[in-house]
């Protein structure tokens, strides 16, 4: 007799019975709901009708567990199933399918406690191994896969399901790629069927696609995330090249003994000292010196290279001046003076900086350069490369007289000091790039004497694409206008001082002797109001001429016919043309004075005195400026009237304790040369300077000037403010006083 709890053979012969004919039953349920799948399938002419393989009890459908054609119920139908009467599975863990009508009945036992333990325990372990043979396949089977349509080129998705569950039998296409059949038997009957049939090869991987190929592809599908990404790196490259071009100190050339740089010219190497933060090049050979057989001859540049020197020029110290005779009277300088000067920011190859070649003389006799004397510091804090050269003046740089003509050929004299700016502004077009200048970006500023060979330059033939604007401050509007002839009728006197005939002689002579045989009237300059004498004279002696060779012809029908080749501006100071007397602080002069001064002269043989005294002050200032309008400022106003074009300014503010515009004031507020005492003084050099850098770097007149027109002049105080015209200057223009009785030079 049997213990109770104890289960005897007879029972688990019943049990192993019964747990077949219910296996038997269920894979006759299977074979009929795929019997059913297979025929509707084939009626509606979606799927091909193939025979279709069993996914086993167990496998995993997501997202979901049931498929969508699954007609098993989810566990939400159980209760379904129930009130349906559909055949049970059992859940005593039994893979019998002997049908319900053929298991034998077990007589009910009684429940007791260890009864009651072991089916607990039994029914968690079903649980258990229920939800482990739910998840024994591949998990491949999870993901949704997609069937390339050939037909209509597009992804189909099978298999999609909103809900999660067990699937139970489902159907799939008997053969993969090339017509093989993904099963494979057990032991124990059962198929294994591989849920992922779709993949054209079982036995080989998929094929590898390009990677710019799969690249295109993952764009193409994420184009919002690819724009995006692209408009991201876009920005960032923008703003690394604005950070690398930004405002950043360009490496230059390296130092020697943390003083000396080295550049290149055409004729060899110099070397250059630092100074105040820049560099300083003083004395560099530009031409060939004009000594000996060479004396009165056009400048001659360095060709050849026996001419140049050996190993490193010391370019160190200043070059003495050349001859000139300065207003005290005192006579100095040297035949070979031929150089030049260079100070610049940098020496480098890279950003080039805009170049500014200073010509400056008080008259045509000299003094030299006067105020243009530039600076290493001047450089720095402008940014800009300046360039001095030394010139020829008086008897060396301008004498035209009949032996000199016919010792050259073709037969010319004078303007050799036009020859020597010429040479040095082809000097700074081959070699200026060394020395961190920019050849393209060339201003030619000449002041006083200096403006006037600029002026005359401006046209020329000889100096075309040498400069590309130019700038005139205080020059003189008498330009050369008599024939080579007439010029060397007037110049004979001189050669009846010196008693030569012929060039040789000429050349023979000494500085000195030659310097003391120019008659004094050749240097004195026009700085008083008109005398009575000047209406008489039929003839003056001038420096320059027309000697068909530099000039062609007068400045005012060169541009006339052919216009301006470059660009120009003009101006001067309200009181350029003060008389030396008047210039110093303590000059005092009263009413009577300048009344007496004014009658005096050619305005009061012309019965001009009234209207004079009556437009301008009988003061010290109102004197200055009477003689100022009549000997500079209108006549050059009448210049640049001449080209709608040309910009004219005239500075207003006074300088230091003169009380007076004077000549030098707007030179020396570009440099920086004078210190400025008031905050008036200090607006007036910024003022000026802006219009100065503004015009050297860009061209033209900076916008605080105001828009120019035709007949516009800028009067530069405190501020710089654009007016239709200059008070007075067509009062003498109309009684024919202007240009006529202008400066000389």
């Amino acid at each position: 007799m049997s213990q109770p709890g104890e289960i005897t053979t007879n029972e688990l012969t019943e049990k192993k019975a019964l747990a077949t004919d219910k296996e038997e039953e269920r894979e006759k349920m299977l074979n009929a709901e795929n019997t059913r799948h297979v025929a509707t399938e084939g009626q509606d002419g979606t799927e091909d009708q193939r025979p279709r393989r069993k996914i086993p009890i167990g496998g995993i459908k997501m997202p979901g567990f049931c498929r969508t054609k699954s007609r098993e119920p989810c566990k939400d139908d159980d209760s379904k199933s129930a009130e349906t009467g559909d055949p049970e599975i059992p859940k005593d863990g039994s893979d019998s399918q002997t049908p319900i009508s053929e298991k034998p009945k077990i007589p009910a036992k009684e429940p007791t406690k260890d009864a009651g333990k072991e089916g607990k325990e039994g029914k968690e372990k079903e649980g258990r191994r229920g939800i482990l043979d739910a998840i024994r396949l591949p998990l491949v089977s999870v993901f949704p896969r997609k069937n390339k349509s050939a037909k209509d080129g597009g992804d189909a998705e099978l298999g999609t399901t909103g809900t999660a569950g067990l699937a139970s039998v489902e159907t799939l296409d008997e053969s993969g790629a090339g017509g093989e059949k993904n099963i494979s038997s057990n032991d124990d009957g059962m198929e294994t069927v591989r849920l992922d049939s779709d993949a054209p090869d079982a036995a080989s991987p998929p094929p590898k696609l390009h990677p710019l190929f799969a690249c295109w592809s993952a764009a193409r599908k994420n184009l919002l995330a690819t724009v995006g990404t692209l408009l991201i790196l876009l920005v960032m490259i923008i703003i690394l090249g604005i950070a690398c071009a930004g405002p950043r100190r360009d490496v230059g050339l390296p130092l020697r003994d943390a003083r000396y740089v080295e550049a290149v010219t055409s004729c060899g190497p110099v070397e250059g000292v630092l100074e105040d933060g820049g560099f300083a090049f003083r004395g560099i050979p530009y031409a060939m010196p004009p000594v000996d057989a060479r004396r009165w001859l056009p400048a001659e540049p360095f060709r050849r290279i026996e001419n140049c020197w050996t190993g490193t020029y010391a370019a160190h110290n200043a070059s003495e001046k050349c001859w000139q005779r300065e207003a005290s009277g005192l006579v100095d300088g040297v035949e070979d003076c031929l150089y030049l000067d260079v100070f610049t920011p940098q020496v480098r190859y890279d950003s080039p900086l805009p170049v500014v070649v200073m010509i400056g003389a008080e008259t045509l006799s000299g003094a030299s350069p006067g105020v243009m004397q530039p600076s290493a510091k001047l450089a720095r804090v402008r940014d800009m490369v300046f360039v001095r050269p030394n010139f020829r003046l008086g008897i060396f740089g301008f004498l035209a007289v009949e032996p000199l003509t016919r010792s050259t050929h073709p037969p010319t004299s004078g303007n050799y000091g036009l020859s020597d700016v010429i040479a040095a502004l082809h000097w700074v077009k081959t070699n200026i790039e060394h020395f961190g200048g920019d050849k393209k970006s060339v201003t030619l500023w000449g002041h006083r004497a200096g403006g006037t060979l600029v002026t005359t330059l401006i046209g020329s033939p000889r100096a075309k694409g040498l400069f590309a604007r130019a700038w005139v401050s205080s020059g003189g509007a008498i330009f050369p206008g008599k024939p080579l002839y007439e010029a060397e009728k007037i110049n004979a006197r001189f050669l009846d001082s010196t008693r030569c005939s012929d060039a040789a002689c000429l050349r023979k002579k000494s500085a000195e002797e030659l310097m003391d045989a120019v008659p004094v009237t050749w240097h004195l300059g026009s700085t008083n109001l008109p005398e009575p004498r000047e209406a008489t004279v039929e003839s003056r002696h001038e420096w320059l001429v027309i000697d068909n060779a530099i000039l062609q012809g007068h400045v005012g029908q060169v541009w006339a016919d052919n216009g301006l080749p470059v660009q120009l501006v003009m101006g001067t100071t309200a009181h350029a043309g003060t008389p030396a007397r008047l210039r110093t602080p303590n000059a005092t002069v009263d009413a009577n004075q300048v009344d007496k001064i004014v009658r005096e002269s050619l305005l009061g043989t012309m019965g001009l005195a009234d209207e004079a005294l009556r437009r301008y002050n009988a003061t010290r200032e109102g004197l200055a400026s009477m003689t100022s309008d009549i000997r500079v400022v209108c006549p050059l106003l009448t210049v640049a009237l001449q080209q709608p074009s040309i910009p004219f300014y005239v500075v207003t503010q006074p300088r230091g304790l003169t009380g007076l515009a004077d000549v030098d004031s707007d030179a020396a507020a570009i440099l920086g040369s004078y210190v400025a005492r008031t905050f008036e003084e200090k607006r007036h050099l910024s003022a000026m300077q802006l219009f100065f850098n503004h015009y050297v770097w860009h061209g033209k007149v900076a916008k605080e000037a105001g828009e120019l027109k035709t007949n516009k002049v800028i009067l530069i105080g405190q501020d710089a403010i654009p007016v239709q015209t200059y008070p007075n200057c067509d009062f003498w223009i109309g009684k024919d006083i202007v240009p006529r009785y202008a400066r000389a030079d």
